[in-house]
């Protein structure tokens, strides 16, 4: 386990794991539970939804590790491009699906889980990928400004803010034990979820 992910010893294991067969077969599955998990949605108010795709991508940057998540990010978009057909396809939103995966593993793979870190992972996903980068590409596919998307998101995903990290609490909670006994994760990695 490591304190950080800035340590040459963090990106050594996650290159080895990023080119294990075992990482390749868990992404694929994270892959096809994302695509399933698309169709499902919590409809909060007319333009706001709790989606649940999140959960397979934090999945796999807890589980496989950054390099394995930029992989994972860039083939799940693609292929939910192909699933999902009727939209018009646009790289930009393959890079956030990228940079959204990576910030997961940054803060989850082989590091403690606590709730702390599940914030400041979710702030950086949120204002980051979510509004910094979805604002860009908006303005740069619709009609409307860039200021128009960024405060329009900023608004949504400060709302969703708590209650992804509430989410992804509750389903780490259970999703520990059962990757420890799979030896997916250490039994550091797996202890109670503390705030800090």
């Amino acid at each position: 386990m490591f304190k950080s992910p800035f340590s040459k010893g963090f990106w050594q294991e996650a290159a080895r794991s990023a080119r294990s067969l075992r990482t390749l077969i868990f992404c694929a599955l994270c892959m096809a539970a994302s695509i399933i998990l698309g169709y499902f949605y919590i409809p909060i108010t007319e333009t706001l939804q709790l989606k649940f795709t999140y959960l397979a991508t934090s999945t796999v940057g807890l589980v496989c590790g950054p390099v394995a998540a930029l992989l994972y990010g860039f083939t799940v978009d693609i292929l939910d491009f192909f699933m999902h057909p009727g939209y018009s396809f646009f790289f930009g939103y393959t890079l956030s699906a990228m940079a959204g995966a990576f910030f997961y593993a940054i803060f989850y793979y082989r590091q403690r889980i606590t709730i702390l870190r599940m914030v400041l992972c979710r702030l950086c996903v949120n204002y980051i990928v979510n509004v910094g980068m979805g604002a860009l590409w908006s303005s740069m596919l619709f009609s409307k400004g860039y200021l128009y998307y960024l405060t329009t998101s900023l608004g949504k995903n400060t709302v969703m803010l708590p209650v992804e990290v509430a989410v992804t609490a509750a389903f780490f909670a259970l999703l520990l034990p059962a990757f420890k006994a799979a030896r997916f994760i250490s039994a550091d990695q797996a202890q109670k979820i503390t705030w800090r």
